[in-house]
Formats: structure tokens, sequence, C-alpha cells
């Protein structure tokens, strides 16, 4: 038996990442810590892209524009302070993007995710940075908004993929 792996099968893994980073999101708001569920999300997340990224008999700019998202991705983990989290922001508009691009009509979903990511990182930076720790129940809670609204998109994506 030979294992096909389509887009479809890499929208799913992209959505199970979104679900493990609301899980952990939803732990975190009630007081436990399941930070291996986002390391989980971050290694998934980075697989799909990668695997996006070698399909076959896609355009080589395309191609490109996957590895550089996933050069994102690490960048995110790889880096300290600040910059990572500007980075780790760009990930998924990026990813969504590209897919938009495609022809796909995410149009909705995008700007939610790039909206959600803006106002998280804004709120991550103040609390972290600003000297605002009242605000991490808020920043916290943007987190579990911000991984509904990823799912939101990749369902969107899972589904098209469905109809097609």
């Amino acid at each position: 038996m030979k294992l096909k792996f389509t887009r479809k099968t890499w929208y799913f893994f992209l959505l199970v990442s979104a679900a493990a980073s609301m899980l952990n999101g939803f732990a975190v708001l009630g007081g436990m810590d399941f930070s291996f569920l986002e390391m989980v999300a971050f290694c998934i997340t980075g697989i799909t892209v990668l695997f996006l990224a070698a399909e076959k008999g896609a355009p080589a700019k395309e191609k490109r524009n996957y590895f550089l998202i996933f050069v994102l991705l690490m960048l995110s983990y790889i880096l300290n302070g600040w910059a990572a989290y500007i980075f780790s922001a760009l990930v998924w508009p990026a990813l969504l993007a590209m897919e938009y691009k495609r022809g796909v009509p995410i149009q909705r979903q995008l700007q939610l995710v790039g909206a959600a990511e803006v106002l998280h990182l804004m709120f991550l930076l103040l609390t972290r940075y600003g000297g605002m720790e009242a605000m991490s129940f808020w920043t916290n809670l943007l987190w579990v908004l911000l991984a509904c609204a990823r799912g939101w998109a990749v369902l969107s994506l899972y589904k098209q993929r469905e109809d097609a």
C-alpha cells in the first residue's frame, strides 16, 4: 500500500497544529503548563511547510517562498527576544498569503489571522518588554483567539480541497 500525500493532507496537519496551539492556550488560561503542545505545533507546522515546499510539479518560485516561510519559522525558534516574536508572527500570515496567491478564496481568514497576529504581538511585547505584566491574561486570551483564527483559516483550506 502506497501512501499518497496531497495538499489536503498537509492542510490537515496544519489543522492539528492549530488545535495543539489552541489546547495549549486553554491550558495556560487554566493555570497549567502544556508548553510541550506548542513545541508539537511548531514541529508539525515546520514539517508541513517543508513538504509543501517539496511538492512535485510546483513552480520554483512557490517552492522558494515556502522554504522562506520555513526559514522564518526556524528564525523564530533560534533567535531570542523581540525578533523571535516578530518572526513568529509573520509565519502564518505568510503561509496563508501563499495559498491566497494560488487562487484560494481565503481573504477574510487571511485578514483575521493577520490582525490577530498583530494584536497578539502588540500585547505580548507590551507584557514582556513594556512592563505591563498585568496584561498577561489578555495576551494569553489573544493567543487562544489567534489559534482559533488559524484553525478557521486552515479548516477553510481543507474544506475547499474537499469540494474540489
